[in-house]
Protein backbone atom coordinates (compact mmCIF):
# COMPACT_ATOMS: atom_id res chain seq x y z
CA UNK A 1 0.00 0.00 0.00
CA UNK A 2 1.29 3.32 -0.87
CA UNK A 3 1.79 5.88 1.45
CA UNK A 4 0.12 9.03 -0.18
CA UNK A 5 2.59 12.33 0.32
CA UNK A 6 1.38 15.38 2.46
CA UNK A 7 2.36 18.77 0.49
CA UNK A 8 3.39 20.59 3.45
CA UNK A 9 1.91 24.68 3.71
CA UNK A 10 4.74 26.67 5.05
CA UNK A 11 2.42 29.20 6.12
CA UNK A 12 0.16 26.83 7.72
CA UNK A 13 3.64 25.28 9.56
CA UNK A 14 4.96 29.06 10.68
CA UNK A 15 1.42 29.39 12.05
CA UNK A 16 1.15 26.25 14.08
CA UNK A 17 5.05 27.31 15.51
CA UNK A 18 3.17 30.10 17.20
CA UNK A 19 0.77 28.71 19.76
CA UNK A 20 3.86 28.26 22.54
CA UNK A 21 1.17 28.55 24.99
CA UNK A 22 -1.85 26.97 23.77
CA UNK A 23 -3.42 29.75 22.31
CA UNK A 24 -2.09 33.01 19.78
CA UNK A 25 -3.50 36.46 19.16
CA UNK A 26 -5.73 37.48 15.86
CA UNK A 27 -3.74 40.42 15.51
CA UNK A 28 -0.43 38.09 14.85
CA UNK A 29 -2.30 35.50 12.23
CA UNK A 30 -4.72 38.17 10.39
CA UNK A 31 -4.50 36.00 7.29
CA UNK A 32 -5.57 33.11 9.23
CA UNK A 33 -9.65 34.32 9.37
CA UNK A 34 -10.04 35.25 6.08
CA UNK A 35 -8.13 32.68 4.06
CA UNK A 36 -10.45 29.06 4.69
CA UNK A 37 -8.09 27.28 2.85
CA UNK A 38 -5.22 27.84 5.63
CA UNK A 39 -6.87 27.49 8.24
CA UNK A 40 -8.28 24.19 7.14
CA UNK A 41 -4.25 23.64 6.65
CA UNK A 42 -3.31 24.93 10.51
CA UNK A 43 -6.67 22.46 11.48
CA UNK A 44 -5.48 19.35 9.93
CA UNK A 45 -1.74 19.93 11.15
CA UNK A 46 -3.12 20.05 15.16
CA UNK A 47 -5.66 17.56 14.65
CA UNK A 48 -2.50 14.53 13.51
CA UNK A 49 -1.40 15.58 16.85
CA UNK A 50 -4.40 15.23 18.86
CA UNK A 51 -5.22 19.05 18.87
CA UNK A 52 -8.82 21.14 18.38
CA UNK A 53 -8.37 24.55 16.86
CA UNK A 54 -11.03 26.99 18.37
CA UNK A 55 -12.12 30.04 16.93
CA UNK A 56 -14.31 31.64 20.12
CA UNK A 57 -16.44 34.14 18.76
CA UNK A 58 -15.51 37.38 19.82
CA UNK A 59 -12.54 37.16 21.95
CA UNK A 60 -8.93 38.30 19.79
CA UNK A 61 -7.39 34.79 19.91
CA UNK A 62 -7.24 31.09 18.59
CA UNK A 63 -7.09 28.41 21.39
CA UNK A 64 -5.81 24.54 20.41
CA UNK A 65 -7.37 22.00 23.00
CA UNK A 66 -6.32 18.35 23.52
CA UNK A 67 -9.07 16.18 21.46
CA UNK A 68 -11.64 14.65 24.41
CA UNK A 69 -10.40 11.25 23.94
CA UNK A 70 -6.99 11.85 24.13
CA UNK A 71 -7.43 14.12 27.29
CA UNK A 72 -7.36 11.37 29.60
CA UNK A 73 -5.37 12.46 32.51
CA UNK A 74 -6.84 15.80 32.49
CA UNK A 75 -6.92 16.60 36.40
CA UNK A 76 -4.14 15.37 36.96
CA UNK A 77 -2.32 17.38 34.82
CA UNK A 78 -4.38 20.39 35.29
CA UNK A 79 -3.12 19.97 39.21
CA UNK A 80 0.51 19.60 38.18
CA UNK A 81 0.69 22.65 35.75
CA UNK A 82 -1.50 25.16 38.47
CA UNK A 83 0.06 24.07 42.06
CA UNK A 84 -0.63 27.66 43.05
CA UNK A 85 -4.59 27.80 42.49
CA UNK A 86 -6.26 26.09 45.68
CA UNK A 87 -9.55 24.59 46.40
CA UNK A 88 -10.84 28.33 46.89
CA UNK A 89 -9.28 29.57 43.24
CA UNK A 90 -10.55 26.48 41.42
CA UNK A 91 -14.24 27.10 43.28
CA UNK A 92 -14.32 30.61 41.87
CA UNK A 93 -12.98 29.38 38.85
CA UNK A 94 -15.94 26.59 38.25
CA UNK A 95 -18.23 29.89 38.92
CA UNK A 96 -16.58 32.07 36.38
CA UNK A 97 -16.70 28.95 33.85
CA UNK A 98 -20.32 28.46 34.13
CA UNK A 99 -21.20 32.03 34.31
CA UNK A 100 -19.16 32.81 31.40
CA UNK A 101 -18.45 29.87 28.85
CA UNK A 102 -21.61 27.49 29.42
CA UNK A 103 -24.70 29.96 28.44
CA UNK A 104 -23.18 29.89 25.02
CA UNK A 105 -22.29 25.72 25.08
CA UNK A 106 -26.10 25.88 26.28
CA UNK A 107 -27.42 27.62 23.42
CA UNK A 108 -28.37 29.78 26.26
CA UNK A 109 -27.38 32.65 24.55
CA UNK A 110 -25.91 34.04 21.05
CA UNK A 111 -22.45 32.89 19.92
CA UNK A 112 -21.51 36.49 19.56
CA UNK A 113 -23.68 37.87 22.32
CA UNK A 114 -21.23 39.97 24.10
CA UNK A 115 -21.08 38.41 28.34
CA UNK A 116 -18.78 39.38 31.23
CA UNK A 117 -18.80 39.74 35.11
CA UNK A 118 -17.56 42.50 37.24
CA UNK A 119 -15.70 42.29 39.96
CA UNK A 120 -18.24 43.84 41.84
CA UNK A 121 -21.18 41.71 40.92
CA UNK A 122 -18.57 38.52 42.28
CA UNK A 123 -18.12 40.33 45.33
CA UNK A 124 -21.70 40.82 45.87
CA UNK A 125 -22.87 37.45 44.81
CA UNK A 126 -20.23 35.41 46.31
CA UNK A 127 -17.87 37.31 49.01
CA UNK A 128 -18.95 36.47 52.03
CA UNK A 129 -18.86 32.96 50.68
CA UNK A 130 -15.09 33.66 50.12
CA UNK A 131 -13.72 35.94 53.25
CA UNK A 132 -11.82 34.54 56.27
CA UNK A 133 -10.76 36.40 59.48
CA UNK A 134 -8.60 38.43 58.03
CA UNK A 135 -10.13 39.59 54.68
CA UNK A 136 -13.31 41.67 54.28
CA UNK A 137 -15.41 40.28 50.90
CA UNK A 138 -13.67 42.34 48.52
CA UNK A 139 -10.12 41.65 49.14
CA UNK A 140 -11.27 38.00 49.26
CA UNK A 141 -12.25 38.04 45.75
CA UNK A 142 -9.32 40.58 44.82
CA UNK A 143 -6.74 37.57 45.69
CA UNK A 144 -8.34 34.74 44.70
CA UNK A 145 -8.47 36.77 41.05
CA UNK A 146 -5.08 37.68 40.50
CA UNK A 147 -3.91 34.52 40.08
CA UNK A 148 -6.64 33.42 37.79
CA UNK A 149 -5.73 36.07 35.54
CA UNK A 150 -1.67 35.80 35.55
CA UNK A 151 -2.73 32.20 34.48
CA UNK A 152 -4.90 33.34 31.95
CA UNK A 153 -8.35 31.71 32.88
CA UNK A 154 -10.03 35.33 32.79
CA UNK A 155 -8.88 38.78 31.15
CA UNK A 156 -9.73 41.95 32.61
CA UNK A 157 -10.48 45.04 30.59
CA UNK A 158 -11.45 48.11 32.76
CA UNK A 159 -13.95 46.65 34.70
CA UNK A 160 -14.97 43.54 33.20
CA UNK A 161 -13.59 40.20 33.83
CA UNK A 162 -13.88 37.77 30.28
CA UNK A 163 -13.19 34.66 29.67
CA UNK A 164 -9.22 34.14 29.18
CA UNK A 165 -7.70 31.86 26.63
CA UNK A 166 -6.86 28.86 28.80
CA UNK A 167 -10.53 29.04 30.17
CA UNK A 168 -11.51 27.33 26.81
CA UNK A 169 -8.72 25.18 26.90
CA UNK A 170 -11.45 23.30 29.80
CA UNK A 171 -13.37 20.83 28.88
CA UNK A 172 -16.49 20.48 30.65
CA UNK A 173 -15.77 17.35 32.23
CA UNK A 174 -12.55 18.64 33.75
CA UNK A 175 -14.76 21.28 35.09
CA UNK A 176 -16.95 18.35 36.82
CA UNK A 177 -13.73 16.63 38.01
CA UNK A 178 -12.41 20.51 39.92
CA UNK A 179 -16.12 20.71 41.35
CA UNK A 180 -16.00 17.10 43.04
CA UNK A 181 -12.54 18.32 44.29
CA UNK A 182 -13.68 21.36 45.98
CA UNK A 183 -16.75 19.74 47.44
CA UNK A 184 -14.68 16.77 48.84
CA UNK A 185 -11.84 19.65 50.05
CA UNK A 186 -15.65 21.10 51.90
CA UNK A 187 -16.40 18.02 53.13
CA UNK A 188 -13.49 17.11 54.39
CA UNK A 189 -13.23 20.47 56.55
CA UNK A 190 -16.26 19.43 57.99
CA UNK A 191 -15.12 16.20 59.10
CA UNK A 192 -12.36 17.96 61.23
CA UNK A 193 -14.91 20.10 63.28
CA UNK A 194 -14.58 17.83 67.15
CA UNK A 195 -18.11 16.02 67.70
CA UNK A 196 -19.68 17.28 70.51
CA UNK A 197 -20.07 13.89 72.97
CA UNK A 198 -23.56 13.31 74.00
CA UNK A 199 -23.03 14.01 77.70
CA UNK A 200 -22.11 17.33 76.79
CA UNK A 201 -25.27 18.01 75.53
CA UNK A 202 -27.37 17.00 78.08
CA UNK A 203 -24.49 18.76 80.32
CA UNK A 204 -25.67 21.69 78.53
CA UNK A 205 -29.13 21.36 78.03
CA UNK A 206 -29.27 21.05 82.13
CA UNK A 207 -27.34 24.06 82.44
CA UNK A 208 -29.88 25.96 80.26
CA UNK A 209 -32.63 24.54 82.48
Amino acid sequence: MEHQEIKINPEAQRICSLFHYGWVNKKDVPNLESDTTLFRDVQFYFSLMGYELLNPVGTEFYVIRLKKEFDTNAFDFFQKRNKALDRRHLALLTIIYAKLIMPKKLGHMEEDAEIYLTKDQIVLSYGDKFRNAKQNPKAAIEQLLRPLKKYYYISVEKDKILPGPAMYMLHNDLLTDLCEFVIQGITDNLKEIPKVEEAELIEGDEFND
